[in-house]
C-alpha cells in the first residue's frame, strides 16, 4: 500500500506509482534485497485531486505555492482570509519549524497561538504573528519556504477537522484495506508526509475490516509536529494502530516538514505500546523532504535509501 503526501493534485497517479516503484527498488538494492515489487504487487492510493477540490471549495483561501512565490502580496492576502482556527494551527506550526531551525524567543514568540489568544491578542495582532513567522521562515529556514508551509499546514488542518474531507481522503484507503482483509491478506503500508496521518488515522479508526499490517512506514511523517498531535488526540486518544507489527519512521534531521523522530515526548502513546523505530537518515531530494526524487539518473527520497527500504524487504520476505 503506497499513501502520497500533499501538493499532488493533478499529477498522474501512475506515474508517481512508477516513481515510488523505481525508488523503493533502488533503495531494496542498496539494502541488499533481491525483491523489486511491480504494479502488480502494489496499490497507488491516490487522493490529490480529492483533497485540492475539497480545500479550495471549503474555507481555505484557493491559493498555490506557485502564487504565493510568485507574487509577495499574495501571501498576507491569504494570511488574513484564513478562518481563526486555521490561522492559530498555521502559527503554531510555523514557530515549532522556526524553533526546530534554531530560532527561538529572540528571533519570534514560540508561545502557541492559543496562549496568544487567551491574552486578549487576537484578529490583525495574530495575522501580523503569522505574517511576520513565514518570513521569518523564507530568511533563515532551508528547503521551507513560507509558501509550502502555509499550504502544507491548509491541507494538514482541512484533514484533521473537517469530517468531509477526512472521510473522502480516508476513503480510498479503507476500502483497499477492507478487500485485503475479506480476502485474509497482509499488507505492508508506506505513508509519505500527510499520508502518514492519514494511515494513522484510518488504522485506528476502530474499523472491523482491517488486514494484519506487518508493516507500517511512515517516511517524512509530520505526526510530532505539535499542533498535528494535538489536533489527533483532540478526537480521540493516540494509540499504536491496530494489527501493526512493526511501525518505522524514519526522518532526515534537515527535514523541517517532518519536525521531529516519532518518540514518547511528541507522540506519547498509552504504557507499553510497541516503540516506534525512528532512524535518522540523508534524503538527497531538493527539500529533504521528497518520498521520490530522479536525480542524476538515479533515484533520490526517503523510498531510495537503504535504512528507509530495508524494513520493507524484511517485512514482504
Amino acid at each position: 500500500m503506497l499513501l502520497h503526501g500533499r501538493d499532488l493534485d493533478g499529477h498522474d497517479p501512475e506515474t508517481l506509482e512508477a516513481q515510488w516503484l523505481g525508488a523503493l527498488g533502488a533503495g531494496l538494492a542498496a539494502a541488499g534485497s533481491p525483491l523489486r515489487p511491480t504494479d502488480a504487487d502494489a496499490s497507488f492510493v491516490f487522493y490529490g485531486d480529492a483533497l485540492e477540490r475539497l480545500v479550495d471549495g471549503g474555507t481555505a483561501p484557493p491559493v498555490t505555492v506557485h502564487a504565493l512565490a510568485a507574487d509577495p502580496a499574495v501571501l498576507p492576502r491569504a494570511v488574513r482570509a484564513l478562518p481563526e482556527g486555521e490561522l492559530r494551527f498555521a502559527l503554531d506550526v510555523a514557530r515549532e519549524v522556526l524553533a526546530a531551525a534554531g530560532h527561538g524567543p529572540d528571533d519570534v514568540s514560540t508561545r502557541p497561538a492559543t496562549e496568544v489568544e487567551a491574552e486578549g491578542v487576537v484578529g490583525d495582532a495574530v495575522v501580523e504573528a503569522l505574517v511576520a513567522a513565514l518570513a521569518l521562515v523564507d530568511r533563515y529556514v532551508p528547503g521551507v519556504s513560507a509558501a509550502v508551509l502555509l499550504t502544507l499546514t491548509r491541507d494538514v488542518y482541512a484533514y484533521l477537522h473537517d469530517d468531509a474531507v477526512r472521510r473522502a481522503v480516508d476513503a480510498g484507503l479503507a476500502d483497499v484495506l477492507a478487500g485485503l482483509a475479506a480476502r485474509d491478506e497482509p499488507a505492508v503500508v508506506i505513508a509519505h508526509s500527510l499520508g502518514s496521518v492519514v494511515a494513522y488515522s484510518v488504522l485506528t479508526a476502530g474499523r472491523a475490516a482491517l488486514p494484519a499490517v506487518p508493516l507500517l512506514l511512515t517516511p517524512g511523517s509530520p505526526l510530532g509536529i505539535a499542533a498535528v498531535s494535538a489536533a489527533l488526540r483532540a478526537r480521540a486518544p493516540l494509540r499504536f494502530p491496530d494489527g501493526v507489527g512493526r511501525w518505522v519512521s524514519p526522518r532526515d534531521p534537515r527535514d523541517l516538514l517532518a519536525l521531529h523522530d516519532l518518540t514518547p515526548a511528541v507522540l506519547p502513546l498509552p504504557p507499553g505500546s510497541p516503540a516506534i523505530e525512528s532512524p535518522r537518515v540523508t534524503n538527497r531530494a531538493p527539500g529533504y523532504h521528497a518520498a521520490a526524487f530522479p536525480l542524476d539518473g538515479g533515484w533520490a527520497g526517503y523510498l531510495a535509501l537503504p535504512e528507509v527500504a530495508g524494513p520493507v524487504g524484511e517485512a514482504l520476505a
